[in-house]
């Protein structure tokens, strides 16, 4: 079974669980569904989760964020622009794996269908500019209309990082005794995305992306009012 089947089996699963009204998340979890601001769409979040605007680089639990951008909210000029989203809208309309953000972990993008219909790009971040930043964010940026949809589901460092030590060393230098990505090895965060994705990782990487899949695969219209 390839890495992509093996991440998406907890996907086919949960949709097998909607199919017969059960309200569980990935693990037999219990969820509440979560409104998707303005779109009237909502998400099954395991009760676990904190939901959150913006979620911490390192949060202390699960965390999931919603941001809603109008497309008419960019500006022509910027760090994310107009041009660059409407790009991304028309890739993923193919079905093809774009990222329009700040940073991107180059290559490691997915096209994935939705629910609802149409392609969602899934892309992990596990830094942001600096070797001592260590994180675990996986994102998820679809559109509705003419409103542009990012999730971003953060879990915490220190359980993943203690399960699976070989990925992780020390730059006492410029970051004393914290932990920090291999960066000697180039090909260290694609071999951990696709031990991730695979569920060859400790319990809590598992979960964490258990959780992802299933959350973007609840991505639903909600029957009563929102």
């Amino acid at each position: 079974m390839s890495c992509r089947k093996a991440w998406w089996l907890a996907v086919a699963v949960f949709f097998c669980l909607l199919a017969a009204g059960t309200a569980l998340g990935a693990d037999g979890k219990e969820v509440r569904d979560v409104a998707v601001p303005g779109t009237g769409l909502a998400l099954r979040v395991p009760a676990n989760v904190v939901v959150s605007r913006d979620a911490p680089p390192s949060p202390q639990a699960a965390t999931l964020s919603l941001e809603v951008q109008g497309l008419s909210s960019f500006p022509r000029n910027g760090v994310i622009t107009r041009a660059e989203v409407l790009a991304q809208r028309a890739a993923l309309a193919k079905g093809q794996a774009k990222v329009a953000d700040a940073w991107s972990e180059d290559g490691l993008e997915a096209a994935v269908p939705l629910p609802i219909g149409g392609y969602a790009v899934v892309y992990p971040q596990y830094s942001e500019f600096e070797v001592c930043d260590v994180r675990f964010s996986l994102n998820a940026a679809f559109f509705v209309g003419e409103q542009r949809v990012i999730l971003r589901y953060s879990a915490p460092t220190a359980a993943i990082i203690k399960e699976n030590p070989a990925f992780f060393g020390h730059d006492k230098a410029d970051c004393g005794n914290a932990p920090v990505w291999k960066r000697t090895d180039p090909g260290i965060l694609k071999r951990f995305h696709e031990a991730a994705k695979a569920g060859r990782l400790g319990p809590a990487a598992n979960a964490w992306q258990a959780d992802f899949a299933a959350i973007l695969a609840s991505l639903h219209k909600p029957r009563g009012p929102q």
